[in-house]
């Protein structure tokens, strides 16, 4: 997991155009200063088929905006009733934000073309203070974790956690970014000072060995996702090609390459003996690398 903090403007910002929800604000958030208001009863198909209409004979509909409001659309399919009530959308076009507002929003969400395409933003408004009882398990709902052993809810409240021993009294001045794979979950108190960043690492439990048929899943959700590279697609191959040389209980497999760092975990979790790291040289070729738990003793 990584973790970081970095301070953050003491001013308080208020709707969707916050710099603290977008990570960094593009041009187009922040050059907009007029939003389209739509009222929904709830952030279904029904109401964005009848707001879709209306955006269309306002002339606003442009590709960008097109793109993104599908975007938003699929998305929130996917998502329970109750993370589309009570919630707030944003939409980018290209010289337009529209906002669809459904009853007292809690939570706000905005969608705008990132370097790989559409990309939804969440973001939970907590009020004076944020503590591990903030974040719900509502938040989360639709959302796959990246890692298996340890999700990204439960690494977020193990940071407030640690940082509510340390500094109680900055509670009050956080907010705290969660990126994992898809999910861009931003919790924002009234005036932040300082920003905390989780971002779980991609991790998959095997079982007690290595299990041909998880990897083999796992390779086809990378490759759906868009994850996988020509990189990392050479590692998991090495990986397939050598299956029997990685067969070990309580190891850990890493796999690296185009910026994507996969790791494997086989028997305990929390202990591995043996430890493979498999990787690609500048021509794209793989290798690997063993390591056993004596090989990382140091001796005085």
């Amino acid at each position: 997991m990584a973790v970081s903090m970095s301070p953050v403007s003491g001013q308080k910002e208020t709707g969707l155009r916050s710099a603290a929800l977008l990570g960094k604000s593009s041009p187009s958030f922040t050059a907009m200063s007029e939003i389209k208001n739509y009222t929904v009863p709830c952030l279904d198909l029904d109401s964005f088929l009848s707001a879709k209409v209306k955006i269309r004979q306002d002339g606003l509909l442009d590709s960008n905006l097109k793109t993104n409001l599908d975007f938003a659309v699929q998305t929130l399919e996917g998502f329970p009733a109750s993370k589309r009530r009570d919630v707030s959308l944003t939409v980018e076009g290209e010289r337009q934000l529209v906002r669809f507002t459904a009853g007292t929003p809690v939570l706000l969400y905005s969608v705008r073309l990132g370097p790989k395409g559409p990309e939804m933003h969440q973001k939970v408004p907590v009020g004076a203070r944020l503590d591990p009882t903030c974040l719900k398990e509502w938040h989360f709902a639709g959302h796959l974790c990246q890692d298996e052993l340890e999700s990204c809810m439960e690494q977020a409240r193990r940071v407030l956690n640690h940082e509510a021993q340390k500094n109680p009294s900055g509670l009050s001045e956080l907010e705290l970014r969660i990126t994992c794979g898809e999910l861009r979950l931003t919790y924002v108190t009234q005036q932040p000072q300082r920003s905390l960043v989780v971002q779980p690492r991609r991790r998959t439990y095997l079982g007690k060995s290595l299990n041909l048929e998880r990897v083999l899943e796992l390779k086809t959700s990378l490759e759906r996702s868009g994850v996988m590279g020509k990189g990392l697609l050479a590692c998991f191959q090495h990986l397939l090609l050598h299956y029997g040389q990685f067969q070990e209980e309580n190891s850990r497999l890493v796999l690296q390459s185009d910026g994507e760092m996969v790791e494997l975990v086989c028997g305990r979790p929390d202990y591995h003996s043996t430890q493979y790291y498999i990787f690609t040289d500048g021509q794209n070729q793989a290798h690997s690398h063993r390591v056993q738990d004596i090989d990382l003793w140091e001796y005085d």
